[in-house]
Order: structure tokens, then C-alpha cells, then sequence
């Protein structure tokens, strides 16, 4: 994929460390507008299980987050290694970044309750038929990760450069797409209620890779993690 312009924050709100939100007179947060693309080095946004593994590198004139080290997947089976946006939960929202991955797959988590209550999509070098567990949109509830869609997709991220991957949750209609790249259709959908507000991550299941120039935008942050569960429906 061809480099892409650093992305600028514009909008009306109140802009810290990389936030753009507004708030009601409440004080309550409502909606969130967040960007980084890391040139600052600053990575007190984010929270990271082994902080040792994760650093900016740099090409030319570029800085990126690089996971530079795997780990273990959880009892139940479940991803662990994810960097998650701190101060941001949210429940309806459009997510976009680019990745690269080093080994076959990467991972981007949302509506993260705690670590054994989310969802992930798993954006991979081969498809579902050939590997069930990678390339599609999974759930973990308390119990090892489960499927619920993606099975027949096409690879999302096909070789080891880097790709642009969009991910948008409607919470009142339970929808979730996944785009990679310039498609105009999601590579991975489905209708899930099990979760309808928490964080977001990104990551991997057990293997390395790059994130850039993240973007998450969401009208519904004053939403409470947990407020919500019920087991979720394999489509």
C-alpha cells in the first residue's frame, strides 16, 4: 500500500493528548474523535499488558507501533497481547488504522469489558476454511474465542505490507463490518449483541506486527462497560 498524508485533528471540543471530545453540560463524555500516527513518541494513551514489548520505530521520516514481542494466549484461549486506548469507552464507533503484520496475523479488539469478555477481529494471511480460528470476527464470553463470522472471507492482510483496515459497531442494530483496504464491501459482517460498549486494543494473537495512523470516532462514549452481556449466537 502506498503511504498515505499524516492525518490532522480538526473539530470543535476539547483536544488533549491526542482526544478531540465533546462533553455535555453534564460534564458526561458523549463522543470521542481520537488520532495518532505516533510522530510525537508519546504513548501515555495506551495501555499495554507488558509495556516492555511495545516501542516506536522509525523508516525515514516515519514512527509506528511495533509489538516487538508475542506472548502467550490466556486460559480460556484468548488473545492477551493488545495495547488498549485508555479513557475510551465507547459503544457505537468507526475505527480505521494501518497495520502491517511480520509473522500471518494481527488482531483489533473492541468493546473490551475486561480480558475475558470482548471482541476481536483477526485479520490474517490465510482464510477460515484453511485455518478456523484466524481471519474473521471472533468473541470471547468467558470461555475459549468463538467464531461468528468470516468464515469464507478472502485473507485480509495478504502479504507483509502494510494495509488499511476499517472496523465500524452500531450498536442499536448489533452490526459489525470490517474493510481492509479499498473495499467497498466489508470483508467480515455480522449482527451481535453480546457487547455493546468498552474499549478498544490492537495486537495480536500470538505473533508481532506494526500499527500507524489510528483513528477512532465514536457519538456514543458515555456508555458503561458491562452493562450488557449475553451469550452470543455463532452465525
Amino acid at each position: 500500500m502506498g503511504r498515505r498524508p499524516k492525518h490532522a485533528l480538526i473539530g470543535l471540543g476539547i483536544l488533549a493528548a491526542g482526544f478531540l471530545v465533546t462533553s455535555a453540560t453534564s460534564g458526561v463524555l458523549r463522543s470521542i474523535d481520537f488520532r495518532t500516527d505516533f510522530e510525537s513518541g508519546d504513548l501515555s494513551n495506551w495501555q499495554f499488558p507488558y509495556p516492555e514489548d511495545w516501542v516506536i520505530l522509525t523508516e525515514g521520516p516515519n514512527h509506528y507501533l511495533h509489538m516487538q514481542r508475542n506472548r502467550a494466549p490466556g486460559v480460556p484461549r484468548r488473545p492477551l497481547q493488545f495495547a488498549r486506548l485508555k479513557k475510551a469507552n465507547v459503544g457505537s464507533f468507526a475505527l480505521e488504522t494501518r497495520l502491517r503484520r511480520e509473522g500471518k496475523s494481527m488482531i483489533i479488539v473492541f468493546d473490551c469489558v475486561d480480558t475475558l469478555h470482548f471482541y476481536y477481529a483477526h485479520l490474517s494471511a490465510d482464510r477460515g476454511t484453511a485455518q478456523p480460528v484466524h481471519n474473521g470476527i471472533f468473541v470471547v464470553n468467558g470461555e475459549p474465542r468463538k467464531r461468528i463470522a468470516g468464515t469464507e472471507a478472502d485473507p485480509a492482510l495478504p502479504d507483509r505490507e502494510w494495509h488499511t483496515v476499517r472496523l465500524r459497531r452500531d450498536v442499536p442494530s448489533g452490526s459489525i463490518e470490517v474493510f481492509a483496504d479499498q473495499r467497498k464491501e466489508p470483508l467480515f459482517k455480522v449482527i451481535d449483541h453480546t457487547f455493546t460498549c468498552g474499549e478498544i486494543g490492537v495486537g495480536s494473537f500470538d505473533e508481532t506486527g506494526d500499527f500507524d495512523d489510528i483513528r477512532l470516532s465514536s457519538p456514543d462514549a458515555g456508555c458503561e462497560p458491562g452493562s450488557y452481556l449475553r451469550p452470543a449466537k455463532t452465525n
